[in-house]
Formats: C-alpha cells, structure tokens, sequence
C-alpha cells in the first residue's frame, strides 16, 4: 500500500474549502482513504492564521491504476488556479507542484513516484 501526504499551502480564506474539494474528488477514485491529517495547535502568543495556510490529507491507495487517477486529478487540480500548491511527502521525500504546465506537472509526479529508495 502507498501513503502519500498531499499538503495544500495558499490563503486562510480559501485553503480549507480548496482541501475539502480536493478529497472529494481523491474520494471519488478508488483510493483506500483519503482523511484528513489531525490538526496542529496555533503556536503559543499567535494572533492570527499566517499568511500561509496549510491544511493536509492523507491518501492511502493499493493499485497502480488508482495512482495513475491520482496522479492526473493533482495535475489537474493545481492547474486550475494559478495560487494553487501542492506538496506531495512520501516518507523523507517531497516535492512541490504549481501552476505550470500540466506535462510538467505530470512528468514530475511521476517520476516521483517511480522513485526506487535505492537509488
């Protein structure tokens, strides 16, 4: 099985509505789950949401066609508004998607994926 962290960075105003439409869509692949990461207390003395917001899912799938879903529906959500960010985890690894171009974006979630920890 295959666990990633999708972190989604952007406005407070937009970040939680923009998280919540985004597990609809991963729901509607076959992932095994797709839930959201239990939230981090403000730091101490904070008066307010920074500037950047970040709000997490974990997605856990089993099969390489849902990773291929998975793959396009990112590349594809990201692309639909220029202030969108995606940070992928997978273990130590991450790497960040923007609004570039929607190959870009493929090819680099893809070989991200096709990442052998012994390299």
């Amino acid at each position: 099985m295959t666990t990633v962290s999708l972190l989604l960075h952007g406005d407070p105003d937009e970040v939680d509505e923009q998280a919540r439409q985004l597990r609809t869509e991963l729901l509607d692949l076959d992932v095994d789950s797709a839930e959201f990461a239990p939230g981090e207390p403000a730091p101490e003395l904070s008066k307010g949401a920074d500037a950047d917001t970040v709000s997490t899912i974990i997605v856990a799938l089993s099969t390489s066609p849902v990773l291929l879903q998975l793959v396009r529906v990112l590349r594809d959500w990201v692309r639909r508004d220029e202030r969108r960010k995606i940070e992928l985890r997978d273990g130590e690894r991450s790497m960040l998607l923007t609004n570039t171009s929607a190959d870009d974006n493929q090819a680099a979630i893809e070989a991200f994926f096709r990442h052998d920890p012994q390299d």
